[in-house]
């Protein structure tokens, strides 16, 4: 008896294979991040008590034109901190980044990298403060890249929690470059360190 084929049971064959390819790149994903964790001090996971995402605004920069601090603005579609002087960084889709892209950016103070108040940082010295933002950078990387993969194929990942993976990521960027800059080994010359404020981005 000849019965009418329910498409539902059948997908598509580009779907069918859109989900083998997000499900592939899940299981390497999972296998990278747990070689790497297997080196990876524990203790490191502990990233500080601060929120980047919640606390991001308490932790803005001041201008670097007139001292004050910037103000964001947003259309419901990108945020921009901008200063009461005029300066503005650069547009972001997140209110975290937005408040990040403003202290990457050449428009702010930056603080000494060891008063950062992320990753524990303060007591190290340069050497190790190196090591370690290195490896929490690649830590951070193959973890919000792993979570992404997860919520894509369909588990439970919530976006207030990769979002905050995401900022540690930046911040740990953020952390690098100030550390770079501000290094007593290698004392960037003016021009030089003219030239790598412009090219902080987020």
């Amino acid at each position: 008896m000849w019965r009418a084929t329910d498409d539902r049971m059948n997908p598509p064959a580009s779907i069918s294979s859109l989900h083998h390819a997000r499900e592939q790149r899940l299981a390497s994903l999972q296998q990278r991040f747990d070689l790497h964790r297997a080196s990876f001090p524990a203790e490191w996971c502990d990233y500080g008590s601060d929120d980047p995402v919640g606390d991001a605004e308490h932790l803005v920069n001041s201008c670097a034109d007139c001292g004050t601090l910037p103000q964001l603005a947003g259309d419901g579609v990108t945020w921009t901190a901008t200063c009461a002087c005029g300066a503005q960084a650069p547009a972001a889709k997140m209110r975290w980044q937005a408040w990040l892209q403003w202290n990457r950016s050449p428009l702010s103070v930056d603080p000494a990298w060891h008063e950062l108040p992320f990753f524990f940082i303060s007591e190290l010295g340069e050497d190790d403060a190196r090591h370690k933002l290195a490896r929490l950078r690649e830590h951070l990387e193959l973890r919000s890249n792993l979570e992404g993969a997860r919520r894509v194929c369909g588990y439970r990942v919530g976006s207030g929690y990769l979002q905050r993976l995401k900022a540690y990521h930046g911040w740990c960027c953020y952390a690098q470059e100030l550390l770079k800059r501000q290094s007593v080994a290698q004392p960037p010359a003016k021009g030089i360190a003219s030239g790598l404020h412009n090219t902080r981005h987020a």
